[in-house]
């Protein structure tokens, strides 16, 4: 779970230019996830089709664009999240993330554009290229920080055979289960049992800051992760965690959804995406 008191402001800028590696590695991998029908080899296989197919789709000028909606529980520490990064990258706790990544000469991602607006839709954060780096910066701070832009749509695709292989791993093992079935538009999905552990102990009196998701006023003793994907497909929907507390209530602290999740061609980019990029 992260520090958010010691969360890189470029959070945003690695999920949009990679899209991210570790967004794509979900987003894609997980169609290929297996079922219990499915053996390791037959697995495997299906991973490297989709690998394959990325490829295929995301070539020179194509753009990757996703878009989540996340919640983070902050809870009656939001005050004090807030003034803590005040003059920094601050983040509310329900906030959407959109971003753009056009692909370039070799398989390279060229350039991105991304942001990130609150509930009411004001920009929190933007990410922008510059040359050969990307920019991102907090609306109403001003914060600003660099990093480079260095990433490619093989690293995006062979991230997909690397998760699926993670999950098989974790079927074998027993450590992911699934638990339940359900509905989404029609479409028959499948919910997932990723972890279940202990409450994490709370930050020392010597650390300055705050751990989110915020539990302490929860009496939580353990943390229970799900994902919802489709049947079909094994696209995810939907990404959450919940606290238990010692009465065995569920609480939401931490909540991702799938909004959208597309290879685009780049007359179907909304003109201002790249505007200067």
């Amino acid at each position: 779970m992260p520090q958010l008191v010691k969360l890189s402001p470029t959070r945003l800028a690695v999920v949009v230019a990679g899209l991210g590696i570790i967004a794509a590695a979900v987003f894609l991998g997980l169609r290929s996830w297996p079922s219990d029908t499915l053996d390791a080899a037959t697995v495997l296989a299906k991973s490297d089709e989709a690998e394959a197919g990325i490829l295929t789709k995301a070539t020179k000028g194509t753009v990757l664009h996703y878009e989540t909606k996340e919640y983070l529980r902050q809870g009656p520490a939001a005050s004090l999240v807030q003034e803590l990064r005040k003059n920094d990258f601050y983040v509310p706790e329900s906030f959407r993330t959109e971003g753009w990544s056009q692909v370039g000469t070799a398989g390279r991602i060229a350039r991105v554009y991304g942001r990130m607006t609150d509930g009411d839709g004001r920009l929190v954060q933007e990410v922008t290229t510059e040359g050969s780096e990307i920019v991102s910066r907090a609306a109403v701070s001003g914060a600003e920080e660099r990093s480079q832009l260095d990433w490619s749509v093989e690293d995006v695709a062979a991230n997909v055979t690397a998760h699926v292989r993670e999950l098989e791993a974790e079927m074998d093992s027993d450590a992911a289960s699934i638990v339940g079935n359900g509905d989404r538009d029609g479409k028959k999905t499948v919910i997932l049992e990723l972890q279940r552990v202990e409450e994490p102990a709370p930050p020392g009196p010597d650390v300055k800051g705050y751990t989110l998701p915020y539990t302490l006023d929860l009496d939580s003793v353990e943390r229970v992760t799900r994902e919802e994907v489709d049947a079909a497909t094994f696209l995810p929907y939907h990404w959450w965690v919940v606290a238990v507390d010692s009465a065995g209530e569920e609480h939401l602290i931490w909540d991702i959804q799938t909004v959208v999740y597309e290879v685009l061609e780049a007359d179907a980019v909304p003109p201002e995406v790249f505007v200067g990029g």
